[in-house]
């Protein structure tokens, strides 16, 4: 069965075709920004999808169903990203009713959390387990929750935010409005600022900033995976401090779902044991035993695939309807 998967992010849009194995034809990215928004933003999108099929030499009928991850804030119902922050231009953007006008295909939309966690469900090396929590832990914090097998979606399309539960009322400033969220201490761009004003203020003799070529501006967290295995002082604190809140939120993710597997998605992919082994050892201080022996922690196997996958695993559900 042939597929169409969409990725519209702030930085790249990504189209791909493939199928319901989550095997990938072919895929084709352009940079986001310089489109100014969703209607040349949707149109190239759609350039795009037409000229991987002629070069798959695949005809626009044989594909059964497209999907769209994208950011949120969304409603699926509507099938409209609603106000997304790091997307100008693409507020109320109607991508269901462009997608279905301009293929005549069915069109199934999510935000990109749920998305990768359907990918995950769908083709990851948890494949098929009922009870699965994805956690992108990249730039943000995003997630998303399949329970007794089934994606759960929330009355206004916000269910498994997991990125902006509160762990301190005192914290830093959260861009969603709220203080000390989980996405403020576990996300890259979070993590990647204080470094950046830590370094620059204090005067910091560290790796992180040798790693950076100097440039505090340069600092991000590939920076400081490189400097913590060079077993750098600052790095590990900043480090430790960073497992000990992405326990906390796991733990109280452990304690919501009680999933069978939580995935983690872009840092722990890069960090590996780095990461899992004394993330788990924090866990017993946010969770009962029992929620953590009965979950697997593990890093995704997706990779760099994931943008393409989100997009097909939604073209699979909209192929079903």
């Amino acid at each position: 069965m042939h597929l169409a998967g969409v990725d519209i992010g702030g930085t790249k849009i990504c189209a791909c075709l493939g199928n319901d194995k989550g095997k990938i034809y072919a895929s084709k990215r352009i940079l986001t920004q310089p489109l100014q928004g969703s209607k040349n933003g949707l149109a190239a999108t759609a350039k795009m999808l037409e000229e991987l099929a002629r070069e798959q030499g695949i005809e626009m009928d044989e594909i059964a169903g497209i999907g769209i991850s994208c950011p949120g804030p969304v409603s699926t119902k509507l099938g409209i990203m609603l106000n997304p922050p790091n997307l100008p231009g693409w507020e109320n953007a109607q991508l269901v009713r462009f997608f279905e006008e301009t293929f005549h295909k069915p069109v199934k939309m999510n935000n990109d959390g749920n998305a990768a966690a359907m990918a995950e469900y769908q083709f990851g090396s948890s494949k098929g387990s009922k009870n699965l929590i994805y956690l992108t832990c990249s730039t943000g914090m995003g997630g998303g929750a399949i329970i007794n097998g089934e994606l759960v979606q929330g009355v206004s399309d916000t269910a498994a935010e997991v990125g902006h539960f509160v762990l301190d009322i005192n914290g830093p400033s959260c861009p969603c409005g709220q203080k000390g969220c989980f996405e403020t201490y576990c996300g890259g761009a979070a993590l990647a600022k204080k470094m950046r004003e830590e370094i620059e203020i204090d005067k910091i003799d560290t790796q992180v900033l040798k790693e950076a070529h100097g440039l505090t501006e340069n600092i991000d967290v590939g920076c400081l995976i490189a400097a913590v295995k060079k077993k750098d002082p600052y790095a590990l604190r900043v480090w430790d401090e960073f497992i000990l809140r992405l326990a906390q939120g796991v733990g109280t993710i452990l304690m919501n779902f009680n999933p069978e597997v939580v995935i983690l998605g872009t840092i722990a992919i890069h960090s590996g044991r780095a990461l899992l082994d004394p993330l788990k050892k924090q866990l017993s201080h946010f969770a009962w035993r029992e929620n953590i022996q009965s979950c697997r922690i593990e890093a995704s196997s997706l990779g760099d695939q994931i943008s393409e996958l989100s997009g097909l695993a939604l073209a699979k559900l909209a192929s079903s309807q």
